[in-house]
């Protein structure tokens, strides 16, 4: 297994932020299903790490990845925050390759931030070859925060990943919306689209194995662009499994189970706001 001397690491004394790991290919694969914007604020917290890439201030992809996973993972400060280019990381990250996680040798790696205007530097060490990065952070910009309060949510499902994968693949693709509906009333949870040859129902059984639980307080009907929707599909196809929220106003959020080494698991999560729109046209 990689592994870093001691000759080639830096004075820490001014490293705010310092992680280490000896499988980089985890940290890519998670990364990488988020990447459907270039910028991303990362978030460090005794806690652990957590990525946020958003477009238009709508749509929002956070990646959380627990202290667990690194071999080791220091704040030296009660919140480190910082932007940078996700595109150039994930370069970075995969210059010795973006094979799978199961396949062969993995670089190990070393990520070192010394706070405000400096540089996220990155140590990769492979067969005993070292590439060292430095990426330029910029003042990041402020994300939404979303407020998901479980008192506010009024449906909920966990299911197969897969499963949900399937009839994302088969939407149709000349629809401009997608609708979710459930209710305690209906034994399905259906999925809509309403494309140029009609409307398209899927409706899964509220008891059919996919489904692990389904909880509904009221009617819930909302519909959401087919457009942003998109980047869910990235972390649906490397998720276990996933849950379904929907709140009082339409906000949806997907968060996506992603098991990866020793029993740990990450988890991303996935928010869009119902189109305004599309619901009042109804």
């Amino acid at each position: 297994m990689p592994h870093f001397s001691s000759q080639n690491i830096s004075v820490e004394q001014n490293h705010v932020l310092m992680i280490r790991m000896d499988n980089a290919k985890i940290i890519s694969h998670i990364l990488k299903a988020i990447n459907f914007k270039e910028n991303s604020v990362f978030c460090c917290t005794k806690d652990g790490l957590k990525v946020t890439v958003e477009d238009m201030k709508s749509v929002q992809l956070n990646a959380f990845i627990e202290p667990g996973i690194f071999q080791s993972y220091v704040v030296k400060e009660e919140e480190i925050k910082f932007q940078l280019n996700l595109t150039v990381l994930l370069e970075c990250l995969n210059v010795f390759g973006s094979s799978g996680l199961q396949s062969g040798t993995s670089p190990a790696l070393k990520l070192y931030y010394n706070g405000h205007g400096t540089p996220v530097s990155i140590l990769l060490e492979e067969s005993g070859v070292i590439t060292d990065c430095k990426i330029r952070t910029v003042h990041f910009d402020p994300v939404l925060d979303y407020d998901f309060g479980t008192s506010n949510v009024i449906g909920r499902i966990i299911m197969s990943s897969e499963c949900l994968k399937e009839v994302f693949c088969e939407l149709d693709s000349t629809s401009d919306c997608v609708q979710f509906s459930m209710s305690p009333d209906s034994a399905n949870f259906r999925i809509t689209t309403f494309g140029h040859s009609g409307t398209y129902h899927v409706d899964i059984p509220k008891a059919s194995d996919v489904i692990e639980s389904l909880r509904c307080t009221s009617p819930v009907s909302f519909k959401y662009k087919l457009s942003l929707m998109k980047p869910s599909i990235r972390p649906l196809g490397i998720a276990q499994k996933v849950s379904l929220r929907i709140d009082d106003t339409g906000l949806i959020c997907f968060q996506f189970m992603i098991k990866v080494e020793d029993n740990h698991n990450c988890y991303i999560d996935f928010y869009c706001p119902a189109d305004v729109d599309f619901e009042e046209d109804e």
